[in-house]
């Protein structure tokens, strides 16, 4: 038996004074035997609990109201202790009445406390009620194993997430709750990710459906405005001034068509959906149909057009429309902020490298120096006078056409009101063999349509009856309708070799819908004619039994000669 060394008693008595609600009593005199014999006590106390946490210990007793009860230990070897010390989990065993018996370090990181500290306490003071609740059904329920959600209660007031994994550990028959913690906090950290990306996804696709439905709204009435006032241009009984007149108000109407085009591309763009046509081209080619289509409105403000083609290497592989549309965006911006009478002038020319640039230098307003780069962000914020005065959506795009095309385009200017500068540089690339067309093909004349009977399909009533006037003077017989039911019913009397229709129709599942039946129980084909322009509308579109779609407002000449391919298909 180890012998314990105790001090010898002292002669005097030894004031000891009591502590009550955090004030001072007189206290009462204890002599100094009880004294030491105290400390004796809480000096075991502290071995019994230092034992405990070094494995020294096998069992301990809990004396209670009800008696004695005996915890055995016998199950914490070594290597299982070594393991639960060191896995990333933390760990815990109770008794039935949820006093803490064992836990690991980990435990005590998680709720930052120390380990000691832990130990000998109740699980109320790092488990919510609900936790202790669910996790002891495993002695009322007499569960295997309980799993909980929850989160563990740290002294400074914060709270972890974690999941709880109760067991009853066998221990002689005792019941020993076996407690595993798994911190949350990354899985938690995750999940918010994973929600707000599903936020955004889903805001994306509103974004998308609006978009589409405005595309639609806007490109509908502006489809029998561009119709007739082509119609009216072109008649050559009208005076001289009048069709001029007409020119511009068919002109102000593409530019509003061109600006609905933006938005649909800004999303392409966005979604990485911007596709390219690649074939040969000659950029000084692209350069002359932009300035063509801007050069009535440079007529207007009376700018003189300078155009300096000084490039020696011009012809490269690219998409000859969309680079057209880049080059158009930054001659338009040129005139826009021109003051009348001012001047725009176009260069082109080659570097060192194997590429082309093409210069648009103009008299205008200019711009301070460091918002260049701010210059092409779409719907820029930093700074509203560069919004309000250079917009961003044709800037913008401009430069994901470049991009795309392996080039970029910069902006300069020396100030405000000193005119600007823009320069898109495109590297020149090997050129696109396509197959020689045979010789007749080459000689032949186009061949001429034949009569087709036509089944118009349109619900807006100033759209239908204007392409129907104009699908008649094409020398078509044109059959209309306002609803799909009224087509379907047309077409199971009456024979029919083109459907022409919108997609937009209230009923029958909408042109895709008619379509179907069309294709399936008559063999027909159709030209489908919408305000939705989206690639999932086109696709849509086609794989419904339409051979082309086109984007209203239409392109009257781009109708007629898919007409004329249909006929010759005949």
């Amino acid at each position: 038996m180890r012998k314990r060394l105790m001090p010898k008693p002292a002669k005097k008595a030894i004031p000891v004074k009591a502590a009550k609600n955090g004030r001072t009593t007189s206290g009462r005199w204890i002599s100094d035997k009880k004294f030491f014999a105290l400390c004796d006590r809480l000096r075991e106390a502290q071995e019994t609990l230092d034992a405990i946490q070094s494995g020294a210990v096998d069992a301990v007793v809990v004396k209670g109201a009800a008696g004695s009860k005996i915890y055995s230990l016998t199950g914490a070897e070594e290597r299982y202790r070594v393991y639960v010390e060191q896995m990333q989990e933390g760990a815990i065993t109770a008794s039935q009445d949820g006093l803490i018996l064992y836990c690991n370090q980990r435990f005590a990181e998680m709720v930052k406390t120390p380990l000691e500290r832990v130990i000998s306490a109740g699980m109320a003071n790092h488990f919510v009620a609900e936790a202790w609740d669910s996790l002891s059904t495993v002695f009322t329920e007499q569960r295997d194993v309980v799993k909980h959600e929850s989160v563990l209660l740290c002294p400074d007031g914060s709270t972890l997430a974690v999941h709880l994994t109760a067991s009853r550990l066998p221990a002689l028959g005792q019941n020993i709750l076996c407690v595993v913690v798994t911190d949350l906090t990354e899985q938690k950290s995750q999940q918010q990710l994973r929600l707000a990306k599903d936020l955004a996804d889903k805001a994306n696709l509103a974004k998308d459906a609006f978009l589409a439905a405005l595309s639609h709204e806007l490109r509908t009435p502006l489809n029998p405005a561009l119709m007739a006032t082509v119609a009216l241009e072109q008649t050559k009984k009208l005076p001289p001034h009048v069709r001029s007149g007409l020119a511009l108000i068919r002109r102000n109407i593409e530019l509003e068509a061109h600006l609905i085009d933006d938005l649909l591309d800004l999303t392409r763009i966005a979604k990485g959906k911007l596709e390219l046509q690649p074939g040969p081209m000659d950029l000084h080619n692209v350069v002359k149909r932009a300035m063509e289509i801007c050069a009535s409105d440079a007529e207007e403000k009376r700018l003189r057009f300078n155009l300096h083609l000084d490039a020696l290497e011009t012809m490269t592989t690219g998409d000859a429309v969309r680079l057209q549309q880049a080059v158009w965006n930054l001659i338009r911006n040129a005139i826009k902020f021109t003051p009348m009478g001012g001047q725009v002038t176009i260069r082109t020319g080659n570097t060192t490298q194997p590429s082309v640039w093409v210069e648009v230098r103009d008299s205008g307003i200019g711009f301070n120096p460091h918002d260049s780069l701010k210059l092409f962000d779409a719907f820029e914020q930093g700074s509203r006078h560069i919004t309000r005065q250079f917009g961003g959506l044709g800037l913008a795009i401009a430069t994901s056409i470049l991009a795309a095309h392996g080039g970029a385009i910069r902006a300069e200017s020396p100030g405000l009101n000193l005119g600007a500068t823009f320069t898109l540089n495109l590297p020149l690339r090997p050129l696109a063999s396509a197959p020689a067309l045979p010789a007749a093909a080459r000689s032949a004349p186009p061949k001429q349509g034949r009569r087709l009977r036509i089944l118009l399909v349109e619900d807006h009533k100033d759209t239908r009856l204007t392409l129907q006037l104009y699908l008649q003077a094409t020398k078509n017989d044109v059959t209309a309708a306002e609803t799909a039911h009224e087509a379907l019913k047309l077409a199971a009397v009456q024979e029919f070799d083109l459907v022409i229709s919108d997609l937009g129709l209230p009923d029958e599942g909408g042109g895709c819908g008619m379509m179907r039946h069309m294709r399936d129980r008559h063999g027909l084909t159709g030209i489908a004619v919408s305000g939705y322009g989206m690639e999932e509308d086109i696709e849509k579109s086609l794989d419904a039994g339409f051979a082309h779609h086109l984007t209203k407002p239409i392109n009257l000449e781009r109708l007629k000669s898919l007409i004329v391919e249909v006929s010759n298909q005949k």
